[in-house]
């Protein structure tokens, strides 16, 4: 598929444009350098990005004789919070069987010593989620792993070629966010129950400032490609290239600056991929991208969109077909308080916008998650003024009719 402009829209309307200070010494500073880009394994064997195939498009190409579903699917709902004042930085991820899994952290605030990561399923058949239950907190990881926990932070899940969930979340034992470390742990019944914690080791000393928010992409090996970030001694992206095991076989960085974090990876082929990034940095602000052609080994010079990025975290995957991107961010040039949809093509050269999910004067809509299930049905989760997280399921019905709209055509 490609895009292709129609033109402008008959009323002249336009489609929008758009330290932690180190005080521990010498070996800090070295477990940081040494994510400045030393592979951990240089002789890795080279794996692919796994491209998983769905159901046929449900959408009617005009004029092909065939009749389009004539209503489109468009479904919100407000998940349960658990009983939670706060709850915020939802992912979503494929249950076997088809039905969806949302995690997130909740709590008193972000960084309370209460905040334990929820789960809820979204069940196929009814279209609702269950009730939330904790599946970590604090001090069961302080057991499993023997040490003392902090607080808890971001998930992010993936589903491997066995149907074991693995759910990937963020601690911090001494210090803020910076210091951070991955842990993760597995299910094999879809959720139900969980394996011990197991950190994620990322550097050979400390094992800290190490973060994730964003899923990781299957690889053909049994691995995965994790987008991972560093907020000690400068903020950049990482990909981690994780074995089967859940050991670290290599890591490549994204970025070489101080003001891109929270990467979020989308691959289009077995060696294509590309990373959308929070920018942190100076005005002007703009989501930052680059671009893989070796299944993550290597990546392009970063480069800012012309979409807007204030500070916000985002979500990408790959548009049915795998020849396009679909991109959720926070479209205001200020804040949170407005949450879009937009589309991009392969080599992300055009980038249209073409639906607000929110906007609003003030609140905050954030931390989007998004997956495509087994049906070809899309979904998105957000932060709802840190109150609920919010759901939303569309179908290629409405996301062709969303594109129609911003007089942009979408073809094989």
């Amino acid at each position: 598929m490609h895009f292709s402009w129609r033109g402008q829209n008959p009323d002249g309307r336009r489609i929008r444009r758009y330290q932690l200070a180190a005080s521990v010494g010498f070996l800090m500073s070295a477990s940081v350098a040494i994510s400045y880009g030393i592979d951990l394994l240089s002789e890795t064997p080279q794996s692919e990005f796994v491209i998983r195939s769905i159901s046929a498009r449900s959408v009617a190409v005009k004029g092909d004789g065939t009749d389009a579903p004539s209503v489109p699917l468009y479904r919100t709902q407000l998940l349960d919070n658990g009983g939670q004042p706060s709850v915020h930085a939802a992912t979503l991820v494929n249950l076997p069987g088809g039905d969806i899994g949302a995690f997130w952290f909740g709590g008193s605030r972000e960084g309370g010593m209460d905040v334990e990561i929820w789960f809820a399923r979204y069940d196929q058949q009814t279209g609702k989620f269950s009730p939330a239950r904790s599946v970590m907190s604090r001090q069961l990881l302080a057991e499993q792993l023997g040490r003392y926990i902090k607080k808890l932070g971001n998930p992010a899940a993936i589903l491997d070629e066995n149907g074991r969930v693995w759910l990937f979340f963020v601690s911090v034992s001494v210090g803020g966010w910076a210091t951070s470390s991955i842990n993760f742990i597995t299910s094999d019944d879809g959720g139900k129950t969980w394996s011990s914690a197991r950190r994620l080791v990322t550097s050979p000393f400390f094992n800290v400032s190490t973060l994730v928010r964003n899923p990781p992409v299957l690889l053909t090996d049994g691995g995965f490609a994790l987008p991972v970030y560093h907020e000690l001694a400068g903020k950049f992206a990482e990909i981690l290239l994780v074995a089967p095991n859940g050991e670290i076989r290599n890591k490549t960085r994204v970025t070489w600056g101080r003001d891109a974090l929270q990467p979020s990876l989308a691959a289009i082929s077995e060696s294509r991929g590309a990373v959308f990034m929070r920018y942190a940095g100076d005005p002007p602000m703009h989501m930052q991208f680059s671009s893989t052609r070796d299944a993550g080994r290597h990546f392009s010079r970063p480069r800012p969109l012309e979409l807007p990025n204030a500070d916000n975290s985002v979500a990408a995957a790959a548009l049915p077909e795998a020849n396009g991107f679909w991109i959720v961010y926070n479209s205001s040039e200020t804040g949170r308080s407005a949450l879009s949809i937009a589309v991009a093509d392969r080599d992300v050269s055009m980038i249209v916008p073409i639906h607000d999910l929110e906007s609003a004067d003030s609140g905050e809509f954030s931390y989007p998650a998004i997956t495509t299930d087994i049906h070809g049905h899309h979904h998105v989760a957000w932060t709802d003024n840190r109150q609920s997280i919010k759901h939303l399921v569309f179908d290629d019905n409405w996301l062709t009719q969303a594109l129609d709209a911003s007089w942009v055509i979408l073809s094989p």
